[in-house]
């Protein structure tokens, strides 16, 4: 995609007005995850993790000494350059064969708009990124405009620049906690704590999977034309650190599109757009840097050359962190 998704697709043209999100996928390295390295493998609910709050050029977190920079935390970092202009850098560990995972290019795009910001007290609350063109790897340029900062809600537009052509365009709004006169909840699912079938946890190959720690949950293997297109797993940054929205933002493109279980082979899946709503207030109390949370992703209906995946981003204490839905092409 102009920001690519996940692990595995068909690639898009290197002209597509659309993300590379998924690749034709590379040969599948097949080991099983030892229980032991995951909270997920545990019948009872995985330990919990201590999120952070807002991020700044660098996440507020790090402010403490004791914390030392992650490799995800390098690779958001923002340059600013004045007048809402910032610099990035387009890292190639994050290639999924065809270009730059998307959740990667929209977690750029949010940790700049959360710089320009500069108000922790207002979280990210909702980001909606089109992908225009396909990211180079290599320097680019953040511009954000802060269209309006009312008492308690700011509204951010932002546009990702490389060569003097935008490559994706977002919007956001950030906020101030909100008293809810209604609290429904959304259960963790029950599969999340089963051992995965035969043949589904496995490692897949594209690069930008480096950059995570990631016990995959399929309903079956990829590309067997199983009933359900839905993906799930267990899922934290390489580096341990709290989970703040910039990294709820990618990890809701980080693993294999949902519909690769339901296909029965690869194709070009690339992503118009990808939304993202933060659904609770961050750091969550009780989540510990080194804790992996819950991401299920699932795709109910395809259609003329398009589908749409839902995801929701679970604490292992059951409390929903995150939800997205993403556009992509089918073809």
């Amino acid at each position: 995609m102009p920001g690519t998704n996940n692990t595995a697709g068909a690639a898009a043209g290197a002209g597509s007005t659309t993300a590379t999100r998924r690749v034709r996928p590379p040969p599948v390295r097949h080991t099983v995850t030892k229980p032991a390295q995951h909270p997920a493998h545990t019948r009872s609910r995985p330990p919990t993790a201590a999120l952070s709050g807002s991020s700044s050029t660098t996440p507020s977190w790090q402010d403490d000494p004791a914390m030392t920079t992650t490799r995800f935390d390098e690779d958001i970092r923002t340059e600013p350059l004045g007048a809402g202009r910032h610099r990035v850098e387009i890292r190639e560990r994050w290639n999924v064969v065809a270009g730059p995972n998307g959740g990667y290019v929209a977690a750029l795009v949010a940790n700049a708009m959360t710089a320009e910001l500069a108000q922790p007290e207002r979280q990210l609350r909702s980001i909606t990124v089109h992908f225009l063109e396909r990211p180079r790897f290599a320097p680019a340029e953040v511009t954000v405009e802060i269209l309006r900062r009312g008492r308690s809600l700011s509204s951010l537009a932002a546009h990702l620049r490389q060569d003097d052509r935008v490559v994706a365009s977002a919007l956001a709004a950030f906020s101030v906690p909100w008293t809810s006169p209604i609290t429904w909840e959304r259960e963790l699912p029950g599969h999340a704590h089963d051992d995965p079938p035969v043949g589904t946890s496995r490692r897949i190959s594209p690069t930008h999977l480096d950059n995570f720690d990631v016990d995959l949950r399929l309903p079956a293997p990829m590309f067997s034309g199983h009933t359900e297109a839905r993906v799930g797993g267990w899922i934290r940054t390489a580096d341990p650190r709290p989970v703040d929205p910039v990294a709820l933002v990618a990890f809701s493109d980080a693993l294999p599109p949902a519909p690769f279980t339901r296909m029965t082979g690869p194709m070009a899946v690339p992503t118009v757009d990808l939304t993202v709503h933060i659904r609770a207030s961050l750091p969550h109390p009780g989540l510990d840097p080194a804790d992996h949370v819950y991401a299920d992703f699932v795709t109910h209906h395809a259609a003329d050359g398009f589908h749409a995946e839902d995801g929701v981003i679970w604490a292992p204490d059951g409390t929903v962190l995150a939800e997205s839905r993403q556009l992509a092409i089918t073809r």
